[in-house]
């Protein structure tokens, strides 16, 4: 009785580690992600542009930010891929978009792009990082 006891003690502390390896834990990311882009879904972009971090935003401004997304092709959809932890600070995630057709891109069709994205924590937040 005793090696069974000991057996699924091993087991679970095996568990334990090797979830604890697999990138910790990517709450703060994730929610960051589906609030960025479900907004952009969502069309509302004022709410999108909260999710940058601050050097952006030093750089465009928000009535800017909301125009060039207003001519920009229509995000459907999105699919979070993977998130992988860097640091404690940092963290990059891979993420599928369908966009919509397009006009002025000439695209009659939507369009499915994979990219990737840079995330970093600004004091207690998560933030989308460009540049």
């Amino acid at each position: 009785m005793r090696n069974i006891q000991n057996w699924f003690l091993s087991l679970g502390m095996g568990l334990i580690f090797l979830t604890a390896g697999c990138g910790g834990d990517t709450k703060g990311p994730r929610e960051l992600l589906d609030k960025f882009f479900a907004s952009a879904v969502q069309q509302d972009y004022a709410t999108t542009y909260t999710c940058y971090y601050e050097a952006y935003k030093a750089k465009v401004a928000q009535d800017e930010f909301i125009r060039h997304r207003k001519e920009a092709s229509l995000l459907l959809s999105y699919k979070i891929i993977s998130i992988k932890l860097l640091t404690g600070d940092t963290a990059e995630a891979e993420v599928q978009l369908t966009f919509g057709p397009s006009a002025k891109m000439n695209r009659k069709a939507p369009v499915m792009v994979t990219v990737k994205e840079e995330l970093v924590k600004e004091g207690k937040e998560w933030k989308i990082k460009v540049w």
